[in-house]
C-alpha cells in the first residue's frame, strides 16, 4: 500500500482517539467510576452515553476499516463490540448500581488497554513510515505534484472489469479537462500511482495547485449535499408536518426539495466556473475552447461520484504552503483542507444513512449518468 495512504490512516486514528482526547476522556471516566460518590447509575449511563456518541463518529469515519491495514500485532480497539456491550449494560433495568459498576468497570479497563497496544503498534508503523515520506513529499513538492486518492466504495462501479473501466476513464476525462480549465500548459496523463483493494482506492499523482482546486470543488459539493441530506432525513418531515394537509404550503416545499436537489450540480459547476476566471486571470493562455462542455462534464462526473457514496482524498501536501500559512494566519493550509473533506464526508455518509430507500433511489435516478449520455471516445 503506498505510504502516503498509510500515514493518512495514521493520522485518522490520532486525529480521532487522540487529538480529539477520546483516549484521555476515557482514562478520566475510568478513574472517576473508583469514587464513591459517581457510582451511581445517572452517572455513569451519561459516560457510556458519550463513549457510545464517540464510537459513532469512529463509524462514521470508517475508523475500524482504516485501522484493518494498520494492525497486525494488535486487534482494534473498534473491534470489542463496546456499543453493543453498552447498549446491553444500559437496557437491562435489573441490575443495581454495584452491578452496573463493576460491568462498566471492566469494559473501560479492557478499552484503555486495547487503545494503549494500538496507540503503540501504530506509533511504530508511523516512525517507519515516515523515513520514506519525508523524500516522497519532497520529490512530489519538487515536481509541483500532490497525491489524490479517488475512492470507489459503490458496487456497480468497482463489481466488473468492464464498469470500473469506465470509471476509471470517466475521471481520467475528467482530471485532464479540469486541468485545462486552470492551466495553459498541456496536461500529462494522470500517473496512476496504485490501486488498493477493498473499496478501491485508486492513487493518482497530478499538479498540486490542481488537485488543491479539486478538493475545494469536492467540499463545496459534499457540504451542499449535507445540507440536501439533512432537509430529507429530518428537517422537510417536520416541516410538511406543520402544514396540517395545506396542499399550496406543500407543493412548495416539494418545489424546494427539488431545488435543493439540483443546487449540488449547480454548486459544482458554478464553483469550477469561478475557478476557470480566477485562473484566467493569473494566465491568459488558458484555453477558452470547449469551456461550458468541459466544465458541465466535469462537474457530472464528480455529482456522481459523491452521489453513489464513493470519496475523494487528499494525500500529501506542499511544505511551502504549510509556511505560507504561519505568516498568513487566514490562509487555510491544504492539511486543515484535506481534514475538513475527512469530517464532511463523515456527515455525508452519517446523513445518507438516515435516508428512505425511495430517497437514495430518487438521488441516484438525478446524478447517475445514464450510458447514453457517456462520452465516446
Amino acid at each position: 500500500m503506498n505510504i502516503e495512504s498509510l500515514l493518512n490512516k495514521v493520522n485518522l486514528f490520532e486525529s480521532l482517539v487522540l487529538t480529539s482526547g477520546f483516549k484521555r476522556d476515557i482514562v478520566d471516566y475510568f478513574k472517576s467510576i473508583q469514587q464513591s460518590h459517581n457510582q451511581n447509575l445517572v452517572y455513569m449511563k451519561d459516560l457510556s452515553l458519550r463513549i457510545k456518541t464517540s464510537f459513532q463518529n469512529f463509524d462514521n469515519n470508517l475508523l475500524s476499516e482504516e485501522l484493518l491495514y494498520l494492525l497486525k500485532n494488535t486487534i482494534p480497539f473498534t473491534e470489542l463490540n463496546i456499543t453493543s456491550k453498552l447498549d446491553e449494560l444500559d437496557e437491562d433495568s435489573s441490575l443495581e448500581a454495584n452491578d452496573y459498576y463493576s460491568n462498566f468497570y471492566h469494559i473501560l479497563n479492557t478499552l484503555i488497554e486495547s487503545i494503549d497496544e494500538n496507540e503503540d503498534e501504530v506509533k511504530k508503523l508511523k516512525d517507519v513510515l515516515n523515513k520514506y515520506s519525508v523524500a516522497e513529499v519532497e520529490q512530489l513538492a519538487s515536481e509541483g505534484n500532490a497525491l489524490i486518492s479517488i475512492i470507489f466504495k459503490d458496487l456497480k462501479s468497482t463489481g466488473t472489469i468492464k464498469e470500473f473501466t469506465k470509471s476509471l476513464t470517466k475521471w481520467n476525462r475528467a482530471l485532464l479537462m479540469y486541468y485545462t480549465l486552470l492551466k495553459s500548459d498541456s496536461p500529462e496523463e494522470i500517473d496512476l500511482v496504485e490501486i488498493q483493494n477493498g473499496s478501491i482506492d485508486v492513487i493518482c499523482n497530478i499538479d498540486f495547485d490542481v488537485s488543491i482546486d479539486l478538493t475545494k470543488v469536492v467540499m463545496k459539493g459534499l457540504e451542499v449535499y449535507a445540507a440536501y441530506l439533512l432537509y430529507k432525513s429530518k428537517t422537510a418531515k417536520e416541516i410538511i408536518s406543520s402544514y396540517m394537509g395545506n396542499k399550496k404550503l406543500i407543493e412548495m416545499e416539494k418545489e424546494r426539495e427539488k431545488l435543493m436537489l439540483s443546487n449540488i450540480s449547480e454548486i459544482l459547476r458554478d464553483t469550477i466556473i469561478q475557478q476557470h476566471k480566477e485562473n484566467f486571470k493569473k494566465d491568459k493562455k488558458i484555453t477558452k475552447e470547449g469551456t461550458d462542455k468541459k466544465i458541465e462534464e466535469v462537474s457530472k462526473i464528480i455529482a456522481e461520484h459523491i452521489i453513489k457514496g464513493n470519496e475523494v482524498k487528499l494525500l500529501t501536501y506542499e511544505p511551502q504552503v504549510e509556511k505560507d500559512k504561519k505568516e498568513n494566519e487566514s490562509h487555510e493550509s491544504s492539511k486543515e483542507l484535506a481534514e475538513r473533506l475527512r469530517e464532511t464526508t463523515s456527515i455525508v455518509r452519517e446523513r445518507f444513512n438516515h435516508l428512505e430507500e425511495g430517497d437514495k433511489l430518487l438521488l441516484l435516478e438525478t446524478y447517475i449518468i445514464k450510458e447514453e449520455d457517456e462520452v465516446k471516445e
